[in-house]
């Protein structure tokens, strides 16, 4: 019922509330004000105009204060058998000055706050209590005063959070923009790297096919050995060409030829993070043996993007590099001083995957910020 509510328009919830506040009223009519009061139908109908003034309080919220207070007043106005046996018309009276702060906005706020002061000050003096002045000043601080800063303060509150809701949806759009750069550009770079492993592997065949021709009827042994050189480069570039085309989703286009990045560059790329501006320490452990070309590919760029982004959004003063090689995987670590943890390696994560590793990165306990990553060289078949 009260999920229903919530999620119910603005506009029924107050006729409902008004719907709810008549049937009230009228009990209490009814029920509790002693038989033979005179004068119950006329309260009826005023009820009713107070029910009128709910149901429009948020529409019309100003329309609402005008109606409702001239009606509380002849409420007040009753004699003491409706007085001292009805609630529901000053309860009713309380939500529409509380429409005031709630639903209104610039001198419609001052003012009809202070015709709510003068209402209820009426409203005081015609009833049959003795006032005393502290009595004014109370009911004009506590029932006026204080129900239109509630409703101020819960509309300042609804825009903060409305503020704060938009702000969080363009930012969750902004990055999922970024997250789409970011992989179309890594699906460009290993469109490149696609032609790289094929030209490489070409070339190679054409080649060791060339001289086991020759070969061929002088030395049949060693003609089987570059045939079988020839099987091996064929079967290593379907490999690699199964696991580079599995992310590609786009119409061929011209490529630009490039020098193929390897990790056995990597000294050279930790110079150039160093000549930008950012001290790095690199450390190699293991023995740097021959990796297929999509683990060497990729794991040059895990080096250079976790390098690119502690120089860039993390602005760090000293980064450590680890590459250790082992007997069936090779590991990376990249950690720098820097902060902003949330760094965009959403290219590189698709790439490390695509070839069956895994990478972490985030903020480290001792501070900074580390990328780790684990490739196997076999990879997925």
């Amino acid at each position: 019922m009260l999920g229903r509510l919530r999620t119910m328009h603005p506009y029924r919830a107050d006729l409902l509330l008004a719907a709810l506040f008549f049937l009230e009223a009228v009990a209490e009519i009814v029920f509790l004000v002693p038989a033979g009061t005179p004068d119950k139908w006329a309260v009826v109908l005023l009820v009713a105009g107070l029910a009128g003034a709910l149901a429009v309080r948020r529409r019309s919220p100003v329309l609402a204060v005008l109606v409702a207070m001239p009606l509380f007043i002849l409420a007040n106005s009753l004699s003491d058998e409706y007085i001292n046996h009805m609630v529901s018309p000053f309860f009713a009276t309380l939500l529409v000055l509380y429409g005031i702060g709630r639903h209104l906005e610039g001198r419609a706020v001052p003012l009809l706050t202070a015709y709510g002061v003068v209402g209820i000050w009426i409203s005081t003096a015609i009833d049959s209590f003795q006032d005393e002045f502290t009595n004014y000043i109370l009911t004009a601080v506590a029932i006026v005063f204080g129900v239109v800063l509630l409703g101020r303060v819960l509309r300042n509150r609804a825009t903060l959070n409305k503020t704060l809701r938009d702000k969080a949806r363009r930012l969750e759009a902004e990055r999922a923009e970024r997250a789409a750069a970011a992989t179309e550009e890594e699906r460009t770079r290993i469109a490149g790297e696609l032609h790289d492993v094929v030209a490489h592997a070409l070339s190679a065949m054409v080649v060791q096919a060339s001289g086991a021709r020759r070969l061929a009827e002088r030395d049949p042994a060693r003609a089987g050995d570059a045939f079988l050189a020839v099987e091996t480069s064929g079967r290593e570039a379907l490999t690699e060409i199964r696991r580079l085309l599995g992310v590609l989703r786009r119409e061929d286009e011209e490529l630009a030829l490039a020098p193929q990045p390897s990790l056995r560059h990597v000294t050279s790329l930790v110079r150039r993070f160093e000549a930008a501006g950012l001290p790095v320490e690199l450390a190699v452990e293991g023995e740097a043996g021959e990796l297929p070309i999509g683990v060497d590919l990729t794991a040059y760029r895990v080096v250079q993007e976790a390098l690119g982004g502690a120089l860039e959004h993390g602005h760090a003063g000293l980064a450590r590099v680890r590459v250790s090689y082992g007997a069936d995987h090779v590991e990376l670590e990249v950690a720098d001083d820097g902060g902003d943890p949330s760094r965009p390696l959403l290219g590189v994560r698709e790439r490390v995957s695509l070839l069956g590793g895994q990478l972490r990165a985030g903020a480290r306990r001792d501070g900074g910020h580390v990328v780790r990553a684990r490739l196997p060289l076999g990879g997925p078949t």
